[in-house]
Order: structure tokens, then C-alpha cells, then sequence
């Protein structure tokens, strides 16, 4: 027994011994191929299937900065906005990139919050879902093998990587990868160190209307910007529908952005045609789209903004200024108005001097009202802030030594409103320093009435003062033909029109 006893200790001690014997750790080698395409986006996409073309290395240029901060690793810096050609594969180059960066970062154990914002939530969708199937593809698993999808959020709106996996802290903090939002409508945006705007302006026809222009930019300026943390940069890829549009106001070297503008076309020194893709897009397929529509091919292709006769006046040709105290006439255009739903006109009272061959828009009023007092009222009101008339405590108006013109443009109901307006004027209140000169209605569309002050405008005829906010007026005439009212037009093209007309020829006797 003591020999079986010996044996089994022995036995025991080597099963330790062979226990305590530590083997040494394989060595994991990355293949080269892998590690280049960590750090090149342009092999990473290449990798993927995805090779750029000439025309998309300019924007791996301006993406991909080198400069880090707290939030973002290798793509700090200014805003940049990319206008190019409708097929130009903006979409998928940015969705290479999103989901490179997010790779990159979870190799450095570093959270990456992306807003993906379109004109609305359905598009950013569509682009977020494109993200998360490039993510579970096998080559970008086998470049980034921290990265999987988390299974906590899921959906292709608001989704994220599975942290504890990637070994990322994100203790404290509202984690997640990509969250999707639309410019268009309600939206509720997160805070994020990354901002890609793909797809904001749906058509042509809906960027023409400013209601939703002044929305987009409003969302954008009051939702998005506000959420954006410190040093966090913003990406937005678009082709020009208008020349007003999100690109000429928001997304502007004049806010501060980086714009990188390409077209489809141009031409060498002898003057030939050249494609900027010539594998997808052929010099004499372009040349076709041209001649069959230059107007949409200029904006979608060229992103060249053109005015044409449908258009209104260009937003250069407001010139804003100081209005003088002396006038040699001044006077007031009024278009009327007799509902008060949203869906009814406005009644707008416009201000307005002229001094030499200069006039001078000095302010105006806006208002919805069913009754020809209110109107009244409302356009003593506007004479008395600028010292025009004078009222006291008890709201009672009384004449000045300035004379003022006023032209109401008088057609079917519109004759009520002058026959109350001279009643009340002259009969009640005495204000003889007050004239009215009844339009009676021009001749011609709109469109033709707008073009006879054009000249006025070119000429740096027309100053705006620069201490009112002109903006509702500026849009309805910019979109003329194209906007919801023009009834801000049409009051301002009766206080020009009656500003500048003669007075009939006289003869002096000697």
C-alpha cells in the first residue's frame, strides 16, 4: 500500500508541476492589408469594393483633416458642405466614412455620437441602414473585430455598437453610434460630435416654397446646432435645386463653412468637353441631359444657380442702408385683405420715401383682419411710430405737418375699405396732412407688374432699412410666382410704383 501511496503522490505532484508550467502566449499578427486599412480610408474603401474615383479624393482630402480633439479622432475641423453632381455617389462615399470612423474609434476605446439628418426622418433611415449592413459585412469585421451591433437598440433610427464589447466607457453618458433625424417638420435631436446632412432638399418644387426653407432653417439653427458639443464638426453633401436654398443661406462660406463645389462638365484649354466620372458618366450622356433641360442641368449637375423669367429678384439686390429724415414724398402702398384663416392673403401696409431717384423702404405691417376699422387703426398706428401723426393717451390721432400719400389698390371689395378709409381720415379725425390716391389696378399679370420696378433694383434704387427685419417681404419677392402670398409684393410694388410716377406736365408762365 505505502508503494501505491508513493506513486499517486508522485503522480499528483507532476499533474501540478505540469499545471504550473505556463505556456507561452501566441502571438496574434495582424496582416498588413488590415492594418493599412485602419489607417487609410481610401485602401479601406478599396477593400471594401468600393475604390475612389478621381473626383471623390478631393473629399477624402477635405473629410479627413488629421486633426483629433476630445470628440473626434482625425476628422476635426471647420464645417464642410460638398455641393456635387446628382450621381456622384456622395451618399455611399459618406456612408464608407461613417462607418470607418466608427471603427476607428472603438479601436482607440472612443465613443462616437453620429446624427444623420435628411429632409426627413424616412431618408435618414434609408442612409442609417446602409451604415448598419456595411458594419456586419465580413471584410469590415475581419479590418474592425471590436465592432458588432449592439442588441439592446436595434432599430435603423436610433442604433448603437455593443460598447461593453468594444471595451468603450460610456458610463453616465447617452451612448449611442448613429441616431437619425429630418430637417422637415417636428424633430428631436440629440447631442453629437458628428453631423452628416445627406439629402436635405427632396425636389425642386419643394425647396421652392420659402415657408419651408425658413422651417429647414430654423430646425437646423434652434434644434441641430444648439446639440452639438463643443469641437464637434458637421458634414453636409447636397446638389443646388434653387438659388435660395439651404445652400446659399445656411450650409455658406459666409457661416463659416468649408463649400467644395464640382461640376460634371468642364472644359480644357481647347475647349472640349470633359466628364468628371468618365466610367459612370459619359461626355455625350451629359451633353444630352444639357440640351434637353440647361435650367435643371445647371442647378443638378453644374450646381451653378441661374435665374430665368420664372424667377423673381436675385437676393443681391437688396441693399440694405440708413433711411434719411428728410423726403421729397412719402407714402404708403396698402394690399388688402378680408379673411383671417391661415389660407387667406394678408393685409399689408408698406412704408416707404423717396428722395431724388431713391426710395427708401422704411417699414411695414403685416395682419389678418376681418373689419375696415381694424385696418385703419392699424395703419394709423404704423404712421405714428415713425412721427407721421401724433395720438394721445386716449388713442386719438391728430394731423402733423407731414404730408403722407396713400395708395390702396381698390378692386370689387377693396371699394368698402376707401369709402371707411376717407370717412374716417377726413370726416372723424380731420387728418388733412394724410392723401389718398386710389389704385386702381394694374395692368398685366404679377409677374409683369414685379419686372416694372426691376430696373429700380438693379440700379441700387431701392434701400431696405436696415433696422427692420424685411424678411417675410424679401422671400415673397425672391419667390415670386413661387411663394404662398404675395402680398408683400404687390403693397411694395404700389408704394414704388406711386413713389416714382410723375406728376403731370406743367407750364410755367413768364
Amino acid at each position: 500500500m505505502s508503494n501505491v501511496s508513493i506513486s499517486l503522490a508522485r503522480r499528483r505532484s507532476a499533474q501540478l508541476a505540469a499545471q504550473s508550467i505556463t505556456t507561452e502566449p501566441k502571438v496574434v499578427i495582424t496582416p498588413p492589408h488590415v492594418v493599412k486599412a485602419r489607417q487609410s480610408f481610401a485602401y479601406f474603401c478599396e477593400l471594401m469594393g468600393k475604390p475612389a474615383a478621381k473626383h471623390m479624393k478631393d473629399w477624402h482630402n477635405a473629410f479627413l483633416t488629421g486633426e483629433s480633439n476630445e470628440h473626434l479622432l482625425d476628422v476635426a475641423g471647420p464645417n464642410t458642405c460638398l455641393l456635387s453632381p446628382r450621381g456622384s455617389a456622395k451618399s455611399t462615399v459618406i456612408g464608407m466614412l461613417v462607418a470607418w470612423l466608427i471603427g476607428r474609434h472603438a479601436e482607440k476605446k472612443k465613443l462616437l455620437r453620429t446624427l444623420y439628418v435628411s429632409y426627413n426622418v424616412d431618408v435618414a433611415r434609408n442612409k442609417s441602414a446602409a451604415i448598419k449592413n456595411l458594419i456586419c459585412n465580413k471584410e469590415y469585421q475581419e479590418i474592425f473585430p471590436t465592432v458588432r451591433l449592439s442588441k439592446h437598440r436595434t432599430s435603423d433610427e436610433l442604433w448603437s455598437i455593443d460598447f461593453e464589447f468594444a471595451e468603450i466607457d460610456i458610463r453616465g453618458e447617452d451612448a449611442f453610434t448613429v441616431a437619425c433625424a429630418g430637417l422637415k417638420g417636428t424633430i428631436t435631436s440629440k447631442r453629437s460630435s458628428l453631423i452628416i446632412v445627406d439629402d436635405a432638399i427632396k425636389s425642386a418644387a419643394a425647396i421652392a416654397n420659402p415657408d419651408i426653407r425658413r422651417e429647414m432653417e430654423a430646425n437646423w439653427n434652434n434644434v441641430i446646432v444648439p446639440t452639438m458639443f463643443q469641437g464637434a464638426r458637421a458634414i453636409a453633401l447636397g446638389t443646388r435645386f434653387h438659388f435660395d436654398d439651404l445652400f446659399t443661406t445656411t450650409f455658406c462660406e459666409k457661416r463659416g463653412w468649408k463649400v467644395i463645389t464640382q461640376g460634371a462638365l468642364s472644359y480644357d484649354d481647347s475647349g472640349n468637353p470633359k466628364s468628371y466620372w468618365p466610367k459612370m458618366w459619359s461626355i455625350k450622356y451629359l451633353l444630352k441631359l444639357q440640351a434637353e433641360d440647361r435650367t435643371s442641368f445647371s442647378y443638378q449637375y453644374l450646381n451653378r444657380p441661374i435665374k430665368t423669367t420664372e424667377l423673381g429678384i436675385s437676393p443681391e439686390l437688396f441693399v440694405k442702408g440708413e433711411v434719411p429724415d428728410d423726403y421729397d414724398i412719402v407714402g404708403v402702398g396698402i394690399d388688402l385683405s378680408a379673411g383671417m384663416s391661415e389660407r387667406n392673403d394678408w393685409t399689408v401696409f408698406t412704408l416707404a420715401g423717396r428722395v431724388g431717384d431713391k426710395v427708401y423702404i422704411i417699414d411695414y405691417k403685416r395682419m389678418r383682419s376681418m373689419g375696415n376699422i381694424e385696418k385703419v387703426e392699424a395703419l394709423c398706428e404704423l404712421l405714428v411710430e415713425w412721427n407721421l401723426l401724433r395720438m394721445n393717451d386716449d388713442g386719438q390721432f391728430f394731423r402733423t405737418d407731414s404730408p403722407v400719400v396713400i395708395w390702396p389698390e381698390v378692386v370689387a371689395y377693396q371699394k368698402s375699405f376707401e369709402g371707411d378709409l376717407k370717412r374716417m381720415l377726413f370726416n372723424e379725425w380731420q387728418l388733412y396732412n394724410l392723401s389718398i390716391s386710389p389704385v386702381k389696378g394694374f395692368r398685366g399679370d404679377k409677374l409683369a407688374r414685379l419686372r416694372g420696378i426691376i430696373g429700380l433694383f438693379q440700379g441700387k434704387k431701392i434701400i431696405f432699412n436696415k433696422y427692420r427685419d424685411f424678411s417675410c417681404m424679401t422671400d415673397e419677392v425672391i419667390n415670386f410666382g413661387h411663394a404662398s402670398h404675395d402680398d408683400c409684393a404687390d403693397s411694395l410694388n404700389m408704394v414704388v410704383q406711386g413713389l416714382m410716377k410723375r406728376g403731370g406736365a406743367q407750364i410755367e408762365w413768364r
